[in-house]
């Protein structure tokens, strides 16, 4: 007779995973995993495609149920060999008295033989039939069982909602990044459309410009001849004697020369002008595509400098008029008026906008995050800086040396766009829509993050905050 922990070993490998019962019409799944037809059945409801095994999740494109014959007769062995090793009447005999148990004590929760019932173990205790008792307690079991049935079938129809949740946001993320591709290569393409059609326009500018001044530099040399021959004539007279001189005077009249205005300069202008206005509409097409990858930035209380106050919601900063007592952690910022975003940027692409408003100093861009916090460092590329800022009236990129930037209205609010993997962050007039400065070519390394400096207070003229603002369709 088999020992009974291979009974046990082979009872479990009869059983079905999912309705903890012997397997009926047991199929396997493309896994290799087995479970009763109507279980499987029930855990796919509803799924048209990627089928989870029940057991390992592994998932199946297809609905694949193979008939596993073999498994079926190892369940009816198994069903066979759990019948007791000893026999019915063996069984069924008190150990003490050798008598048949025919009662069952409620308090000791046992079956007794008449003899058990009427002993001092026993006597004072609940006893009744045997029958009775299996019923009760079959009956009570019963309950507990479908109550657990129904509970592993609750936590089962939440698992299909949770993985038809999970196809759902799969298909509507999917959606997303095919839409959002579709808009990026229309932009592009638009964007390389006007590109061409601003240069052709500009070469045929710069053809018919270099045409003219060449027109204009014959006629230059026409008159030149012809007022040197002028002087020529002149001059021969003017040495003649008196009397020849005045002799032929009357003859000679003095010709009005009249210089003709070719305009240069204002052509030269208007020429100009035409390139800047062209500049400026490929400028504000840029700023408008840059600003369809608007994303939330907020700052990091952890690295802000002791003086800075930050908003509630992390949404602005400015220069206190004394340090906080604040711990002095690692990615803290201690000899700069410094705080970072939260965000950490390592690839993609990203625009936010910021507020300066009337500000009289403050610095933005991004930052390495392994730049230096506790000692003094330029802002530089070099260090791992790519910022621009207004210091002392002036707006400048801070390169090494620094670049200045002229700008024909004064940015209040200033738009910041990174191109991680093309190493560029370019910095927007937000108010104009005009281009301030493109660092390119920086090669980004690390993780980088929104870098903000709102200034020292001078002597409260620059107690304005600089404020993150939300982009249009950004909330």
């Amino acid at each position: 007779m088999a020992a009974p922990r291979h009974l046990q070993s082979l009872k479990e490998e009869a059983t079905c995973s999912v309705c903890l019962d012997y397997f009926t019409d047991p199929v396997a799944v493309a896994c290799g995993h087995a479970f009763c037809l109507s279980c499987v059945t029930r855990c796919w409801e509803g799924l048209q495609t990627d089928f989870p095994c029940p057991q390992c999740r592994a998932i199946s494109e297809t609905k694949t149920l193979r008939p596993n014959r073999k498994l079926a007769n190892v369940v009816e062995i198994a069903k066979q060999l759990q019948a007791p090793s000893a026999t019915p009447q063996e069984a069924n005999l008190c150990r003490k008295h050798e008598e048949k148990l025919k009662l069952f004590c409620e308090d000791d929760q046992e079956p007794i033989c008449v003899v058990c019932s009427v002993s001092r173990d026993h006597k004072q205790h609940m006893v009744v039939p045997i029958l009775e008792a299996a019923q009760e307690h079959k009956e009570k079991f019963q309950s507990y069982l479908e109550a657990l049935k129904k509970k592993l079938a609750d936590i089962l129809e939440l698992q299909h909602k949770e993985e038809i949740k999970v196809i759902q946001l799969k298909d509507k993320f999917k959606s997303q990044r095919e839409q959002s591709s579709n808009e990026y290569e229309e932009m592009q393409q638009f964007l390389d459309k006007q590109k061409t059609l601003y240069l052709s326009d500009l070469n045929e500018k710069e053809k018919k410009s270099l045409q003219s001044i060449k027109e204009k530099a014959n006629k230059l040399q026409e008159e030149q001849i012809s007022i040197r021959n002028l002087i020529a004539e002149v001059e021969s007279k003017y040495q003649q004697q008196d009397v020849e001189f005045l002799k032929d005077v009357k003859n000679t009249p003095i010709r009005h020369i009249d210089f003709e205005s070719f305009g240069e300069n204002e052509e030269k202008a208007a020429t100009e002008e035409e390139v800047d206005l062209q500049m400026k509409i490929l400028q504000s097409l840029a700023w408008r595509w840059s600003r369809s990858f608007a994303r939330e930035v907020t700052l990091d209380p952890d690295t802000a400098q002791r003086w800075l106050i930050l908003s509630k919601d992390g949404r602005s900063v400015r220069n206190g008029h004394r340090a906080q007592n604040l711990p002095n952690i690692p990615q803290r910022f201690t000899k700069y008026p410094i705080v970072l975003g939260r965000e950490r940027l390592s690839s993609g692409m990203h625009y936010w906008e910021v507020e300066v408003g009337d500000k009289t100093e403050w610095g933005l861009g991004v930052c390495d995050e392994c730049v230096s916090r506790k000692r003094r460092t330029s802002v530089s590329p070099e260090d791992g800086f790519w910022a621009v800022s207004l210091r002392d009236g002036e707006y400048r990129a801070l390169t090494f040396p620094t670049t200045p930037l002229t700008t024909s209205v004064s940015p209040r609010v200033l738009g910041l766009f990174l191109d991680y993997e093309a190493g560029k962050l370019s910095v927007y007039n937000v108010d104009d829509k005009s281009l301030l400065f493109t660092f390119s070519g920086a090669s980004f390394s690390t993780t980088v993050r929104p870098y903000f400096n709102p200034g020292p207070t001078d002597g409260g003229k620059n107690e304005g905050a600089l404020q993150i603002l939300p982009v249009n369709g950004q909330q």
